[in-house]
C-alpha cells in the first residue's frame, strides 16, 4: 500500500470518527429538545417517564447481542464484546472492564463491572449551556439504553457511578445474572 492510499485512509478513519460523534451528539441535542417539548405538553415526570420507556426498548433490541454469552454465563464474554462493539473502537466512549475490588469473593462469573471515561452526550449537554441537574436528568433518561440493553440480555444492571454526577469521571456499571424466580 502507498504512502498517499495509507493517508487517505487514515483522513478517511478520522473523519468517519469525527461524523459518528457528531451523530451521538445531535442525540443528545434530540434528547434535551424532546424533553423540553414533552415537559411542556406533560409535565416532567410524564416527559422522563415517556423517554425512559422508549429509550429502553431501543435497549433492549441492542441486548440480543450480548444475551449468548449470559445464557453460557460468561460475563467475560460479555464484557469483550461490550468493549470490542464500542463505537469508533472506543473512541467515544472509552470502554473498558474494571477490576472486581480486592476482597470481594465473587468471580467474573457472578458480576462484571463495566467502565466508560467519556461520553459524546454529557458533554454536547454541558457544551449546550444545560445545567448541571438537567445534565443529570438527561443521563438518566439516556442510560434507559443501557438498562434495556443488559435487563434485555438476561442481567440486573447498577449503576455505581455516573459522569454527569458532580465530580464523576466516569459511569461504572455493575452487571449480574438476574436471578430467577423459584422454579423459573
Amino acid at each position: 500500500m502507498s504512502a498517499n492510499s495509507e493517508q487517505e485512509l487514515l483522513a478517511a478513519l478520522v473523519e468517519s470518527r469525527a461524523e459518528t460523534r457528531a451523530a451521538f451528539e445531535n442525540r443528545a441535542l434530540i434528547y434535551a429538545h424532546l424533553l423540553d417539548e414533552i415537559e411542556a405538553e406533560l409535565g416532567l415526570e410524564r416527559a422522563v417517564n415517556t423517554m425512559k420507556r422508549a429509550i429502553y426498548r431501543r435497549g433492549a433490541e441492542i441486548g440480543e447481542r450480548y444475551r449468548a454469552a449470559v445464557e453460557a454465563g460468561d460475563l467475560a464474554e460479555l464484557g469483550r464484546k461490550f468493549v470490542e462493539s464500542s463505537p469508533c473502537g472506543g473512541a467515544l466512549f472509552a470502554p473498558g472492564v474494571e477490576d472486581l475490588p480486592s476482597g470481594v469473593e465473587e468471580s467474573v462469573s457472578e458480576r462484571i463491572l463495566l467502565r466508560m471515561t467519556a461520553c459524546p452526550l454529557v458533554e454536547a449537554w454541558r457544551e449546550a449551556g444545560c445545567s448541571p441537574e438537567r445534565v443529570d436528568l438527561l443521563c438518566e433518561i439516556a442510560a434507559a439504553v443501557d438498562y434495556g440493553t443488559f435487563e434485555g440480555a438476561g442481567l440486573e444492571l447498577e449503576f455505581l457511578d455516573r459522569q454527569a454526577c458532580p465530580g464523576s469521571e466516569r459511569c461504572l456499571l455493575c452487571l449480574r445474572p438476574r436471578q430467577r424466580p423459584f422454579g423459573g
